[in-house]
């Protein structure tokens, strides 16, 4: 018998449809790789034993008669847990929202409902998803897919993890600066940020209202693709296919590539030499824009996450972890005005930052600079936590700052992601490209 939780959505589904596979066998299968993981516990906050096993056979009765919601019907995912489910819990990775239940579906999670989704179950992350490393002492921090001892990726790390483990066919997280995009990368996923704006968030979990976006974890780009569709309410379709021949590519030699591992930057040259080999062009170019726009970050996103949890935290600073503590309290001194500033020094940088890519098909970058670090010199050092925090967002978070849509796509290294940035609206075409890059390796 196939054990299809080693497979992509895309066969899953193919497979129910086709009266190949039960919804309710394959999430027992789930059920029990679960079970025999002795990480569960910090991978998940809850699995969803009861309520899942009902979703998935009333799936199988749709399955029986002809009745499937849409191809992804029964397919079962995880959400990461800033998501509101009803009745659930929903504590956002953080002590100070202990035990908080949510009162009703956020968007997102009743259009998977109406595609038919299982929902298998909530997963660990971040403190109120302000790292990009995945490590959380106050909760669980969940272990890398490759290694136990190094950091998992967050701020959906367990989304990531448990995608990775087979724990579920994928996940659905959430993107700020990089917290879908660096545990994709960290676990040699698939993580894709769609356009700010696109995908409600309403029923979610804020940080940044400005930069909060939602988007999906998976093996493959078409997974992406068909749980991208179904977050906005659409019918899952395969993506449209396209030639990589005639495809001009940017590479920025300002930033982007700079100060690389040795191994990120030999998975990055591989990559481009791969494309041009496959008949794609590469344009390198000094993207000036991007460093400017970084040296707004720290009061754009800090102003931001600390005005949306500053009643919260400032009534129990001491449940926090130290350092995510200090990065949300580098908000209290930024005035308004400050930011109001910024902003507008942004948004012009946004528009030169477009028509500089304007005529091209997407930037290429690694997705993060670094590989990942090892937990336990994470928490023996508020410094070295501080300094890796950075610099794993520092290339993703670019795609927030400058408005963009972004994926990321796993490399022959592991942990070396290769990351795609493309002007705002450009969903489809990014997923495409990526899709043909995917097929690369």
């Amino acid at each position: 018998m196939t054990d299809y939780t080693f497979k992509s959505i895309t066969e899953q589904a193919k497979a129910i449809e086709n009266n190949q596979l039960s919804p309710v066998t394959l999430l027992e299968e789930f059920f029990q790789n679960i079970r025999n993981q002795h990480h569960s516990k910090t991978i998940y906050t809850e699995v969803f034993y009861k309520t899942a096993l009902e979703e998935a056979k009333n799936s199988e009765k749709r399955q029986k008669s002809g009745l499937r919601k849409s191809l992804l019907d029964g397919v079962p995912i995880n959400w990461k847990d800033l998501f509101d489910i009803k009745g659930k819990a929903c504590e956002g990775g953080s002590l100070l929202l202990a035990g908080r239940i949510a009162k009703r579906d956020a968007d997102v999670v009743v259009q998977a409902q109406n595609s038919g989704l299982v929902s298998l179950g909530k997963t660990h992350l971040s403190e109120l998803a302000f790292s990009g490393l995945g490590v959380n002492p106050k909760t669980a921090t969940p272990p890398n897919s490759s290694d136990d001892r190094i950091a998992p990726g967050g701020s959906s790390s367990g989304a990531a993890v448990a995608t990775a483990f087979n724990l579920s066919s994928a996940g659905i997280g959430s993107d700020t600066g990089g917290s879908i995009r660096i545990p994709a990368a960290w676990n040699n996923l698939v993580g894709f940020k769609p356009n700010h704006g696109n995908i409600s968030l309403n029923g979610v979990l804020k940080l940044c209202p400005s930069f909060d976006t939602a988007g999906p974890i998976t093996r493959t780009v078409q997974d992406s693709h068909y749980l991208f569709q179904i977050l906005k309410g659409e019918k899952p379709v395969d993506l449209p296919k396209c030639n990589l021949q005639g495809k001009i590519f940017l590479v920025d030699k300002s930033f982007l590539t700079k100060d690389l591992s040795p191994e990120v930057e030999r998975s990055f040259e591989m990559y481009l030499e791969k494309i041009e080999k496959a008949g794609g062009k590469i344009t390198t170019i000094k993207l000036l824009e991007i460093a400017k726009a970084t040296s707004l970050a720290s009061i754009l996103f800090t102003y931001e996450a600390y005005d949306s949890w500053k009643e919260l935290i400032e009534k129990n600073p001491g449940k926090m972890h130290n350092p995510i503590l200090s990065r949300f309290r580098g908000g209290i001194d930024i005035e308004k005005k400050t930011y109001i500033s910024s902003w507008v020094k942004l948004m012009t940088l946004r528009e030169k930052f477009l028509h500089n890519i304007e005529g091209y098909d997407s930037v290429l970058a690694p997705t993060c600079p670094i590989l990942p670090p090892i937990v336990n010199h994470l928490l023996d050092s508020e410094d070295y936590f501080t300094t890796c925090n950075l610099l794993s967002l520092r290339n993703t978070r670019i795609a927030n700052l400058l408005g963009l849509t972004s994926i990321t796509i796993p490399t022959e290294i592991k942990h070396c992601g290769l990351m795609l940035l493309a002007k705002p609206q450009n969903e489809l075409n990014i997923l495409r490209t990526a899709k043909l890059l995917e097929d690369l390796i």
